[in-house]
């Protein structure tokens, strides 16, 4: 099918600005994954002399070509932060027709691309693997938003992939233009004050605002409250039944500030922020462990090794990993670059040796005790002693709250609302098949703990008591 008119024109409208501004090398890898370009025609362009030489090849081979290079030139724009020549062509970015969409089995078309682009979704991770029941459940709590306001929460433990399934869950076309045709819009939170808070929804607000006419622009709120009041009335107003992301949340006053009556995705390692907002609520726990084949996939294609090809030790890591998606990703990326490593990283885990396990990944942290850190800090200073003395807990041994009584001498309902504290933040687990339910720690956590314990021990003098010393 060839370019629609409306398309064709802008693009010959705005070729001159074109050619003289984009860096083609840049482009291509984008249009390649798409399928809009060939191998061959990235050859072909590669070889031209100049920067515009290729730009202008580019360009002649993107106006004999179909809607789907046009859309995915448009994309690969976004991505490479063109953001003033994508503007250019928005305006005339081709319908497809719906039986197009057939070819994307995934769901992912053009289409999808575009809006979550310019909403600023991530894009894969560059080493993924699917986890496509844990997405259908995402994408199932998120369809029953259709028809009303509400908030879908994924909760789990650091590093457990909380983020990328988020965002793979709203790469569908049917999910967008059922339910959200007003577009995806993604906002990092992370641990912020209210400056920075003020500062993430300004930036938002003005993002919404750029797709408006000129006369709607406004100065930029000054204070939360109005903050809140512009963002109300854009996503009610300008941008109904769209889908605002808020990924890593941490405190339950972002949501108060962002209570407006629409509709949320949060990622959060507490699964009890929303307690504190109004409407609608549905729960997805991603749980940490991945399935082995999994775990050996992920580690296959950072080490560029077919499945059957990884050594005898692969099976074992991902088994000392407990699945996680995070210590996977680590240990993949350091066998990356060290390849005859495989027998010391699995020692590494053998022996709990987490701080030694540090490198940049696809993930927010280099090192697993800073993942875990994280989360144990935000407890408020009492509840962090006391989490300290889960050092108790053997691996992989569950044990009932009356242990706990006996040891913190405490009432046993005081005991059960602080570790349902714990487990809300998903810092312990908790068997609830039994009764009296069982709490029992992640292998992370468990090295954390020791660690925040040591390192606390090492800050006292001889002379202090420790909440620790009653257990040896």
């Amino acid at each position: 099918m060839a370019l629609e008119e409306g398309a064709r024109s802008c693009l010959l409208r705005v070729r001159n600005r074109l050619e003289q501004d984009i860096k083609p090398s840049y482009l291509m890898d984008h249009m390649i994954s798409d399928g809009v370009l060939t191998v061959d025609e990235e050859e072909k362009i590669r070889t031209q002399s100049t920067r515009k030489d290729q730009a202008v090849e580019l360009l002649e081979l993107l106006l004999r070509k179909d809607n789907h290079a046009y859309i995915s030139f448009y994309n690969a724009l976004i991505k490479e932060a063109y953001d003033d020549l994508a503007n250019l062509l928005h305006d005339d970015l081709p319908n497809i027709s719906p039986s197009v969409y057939k070819s994307f089995p995934d769901g992912c078309t053009p289409y999808v691309q575009t809006v979550l682009s310019e909403g600023g979704v991530p894009q894969r991770p560059v080493v993924f693997v699917s986890r496509p029941e844990l997405v259908n459940r995402i994408r199932e709590k998120l369809y029953r938003l259709q028809k009303e306001p509400g908030w879908v929460t994924v909760f789990g433990m650091a590093g457990s992939g909380k983020s990328v399934l988020a965002a793979e869950a709203v790469r569908h076309h049917g999910l967008i233009e059922e339910c959200f045709p007003g577009g995806v819009h993604w906002l990092s939170i992370g641990q912020l004050d209210k400056p920075d808070l003020l500062a993430k929804i300004q930036s938002l607000c003005f993002r919404l605002e750029q797709s408006l006419d000129s006369q709607s622009l406004q100065r930029p709120p000054n204070s939360l409250d109005e903050a809140k009041e512009r963002l109300r009335f854009l996503m009610l107003r300008r941008y109904p039944r769209s889908l605002l992301i808020l990924d890593d949340i941490w405190d339950s006053t972002v949501l108060k500030a962002l209570d407006i009556h629409c509709r949320i995705l949060l990622t959060t390692r507490n699964r009890s922020l929303t307690d504190s907002v109004s409407g609608a609520k549905y729960e997805v726990e991603v749980e940490s462990g991945l399935e082995d084949n999994k775990g050996l996939e992920i580690l296959a294609l950072y080490t560029k090794t077919k499945l059957q090809g990884l050594p005898e030790e692969a099976r074992s890591i991902v088994r000392e990993c407990k699945g996680s998606p995070l210590v996977v990703s680590l240990i993949g990326a350091l066998l990356k670059d060290k390849p005859n490593r495989w027998r010391y990283y699995l020692c590494q885990l053998q022996q709990k040796q987490f701080k030694r396990i540090r490198k940049s990944s696809s993930y927010d942290y280099d090192a697993l005790d800073q993942a875990m850190a994280a989360s144990i800090e935000v407890l408020p200073d009492e509840h962090r002693d006391l989490y300290k003395d889960l050092t108790v807990l053997e691996k992989d041994i569950k044990i009932p709250a009356k242990v706990l009584s006996v040891l913190w001498d405490m009432e046993p309902e005081e005991v059960e609302d602080i570790l349902e504290e714990f487990v809300n933040k998903s810092l312990l687990y908790v068997d609830s098949n039994n009764k009296p339910y069982l709490y029992y720690l992640h292998d992370l956590h468990w090295s954390s703990v020791l660690s925040l314990t040591w390192c606390s021990s090492l800050c006292l003098s001889p002379t202090t008591p420790k909440s620790t010393d009653r257990l040896w």
